[in-house]
């Protein structure tokens, strides 16, 4: 998760656009993200995903909104986006300050 708020601040800091979007490698488990970061990406353990990374700017803030849904395939994967919420919004400035 700590890799997925990194991504978003990044995201935030660079953000001069109205909408800025992009993507990030997360895993549930470290080992698996270190093996994606060592492998630039060619490598992607199951259960790793990119994970989707929009910042907007609404009444002068920043918002940030990480969409953990994954590609649908599966019916492992539609269960778990049918029962867990898969886009969060948060403040990209709450982000940068609980990273610091």
């Amino acid at each position: 998760m700590r890799s997925i708020l990194f991504g978003i601040v990044a995201l935030a800091m660079t953000s001069a656009a109205a909408v800025a979007q992009g993507s990030i490698p997360a895993c549930p488990e470290q080992q698996q993200l270190e093996q994606v970061l060592g492998s630039s990406g060619d490598i992607m353990p199951e259960g790793c995903r990119n994970v989707n990374i929009s910042v907007l700017e609404s009444d002068g803030d920043r918002l940030c909104m990480v969409d953990l849904s994954g590609s649908g395939e599966g019916v492992v994967e539609q269960l778990r986006e049918a029962a867990v919420d898969q886009r969060w919004w948060m403040r990209c400035q709450d982000v940068e300050e609980a990273m610091r």
